[in-house]
């Protein structure tokens, strides 16, 4: 079970607090924990090539309405089916505050399907504890422009 902090840090047998699930992986995406790896993966896809399998049924993020432009659309889709279907069911490992997913919404809804695809892009690429302890386990999405 994750500690009270959020940031996926967890206590060992010994009552020590450690990285969690995160400790022991390489820096990749390939961990099936660490911000969703192949399952987010496998929802993002699904979301742009079905995306009426996965709308069903769930309103808005809490975190970000939806954004205005098609292609955009189709990745927030995919990150909310993440959020509501395949999240709850992994333990909670992101090092950040907000989390990945969190962060995906609210860049897509701010910045849209480009920029916001290469911000959550490059947070995808740093999610690791490493990184997040030179960033204070802090990374908010930057404001829109304009």
């Amino acid at each position: 079970m994750a500690g009270s902090s959020g940031r996926g840090r967890r206590k060992n047998a010994d009552g020590e607090e450690g990285e969690g699930c995160c400790a022991a992986t390489l820096d990749t995406l390939a961990h099936p924990c660490c911000c969703g790896g192949v399952g987010a993966q496998a929802a993002m896809l699904l979301a742009v090539l079905r995306p009426s399998l996965v709308t069903g049924g769930h309103g808005p993020d809490p975190a970000a309405p939806p954004p205005g432009g098609r292609v955009a659309a189709a990745m927030y889709r995919s990150v909310r089916h993440y959020r509501v279907t395949v999240s709850p069911t992994r333990p909670a490992c992101c090092p950040y505050i907000p989390s990945c997913s969190t962060y995906a919404v609210q860049a897509l809804h701010r910045h849209g399907a480009l920029r916001g695809g290469r911000l959550i892009l490059g947070r995808l690429l740093r999610c690791r504890p490493g990184a997040a302890v030179r960033r204070n386990f802090r990374d908010p999405v930057p404001p829109g422009r304009g």
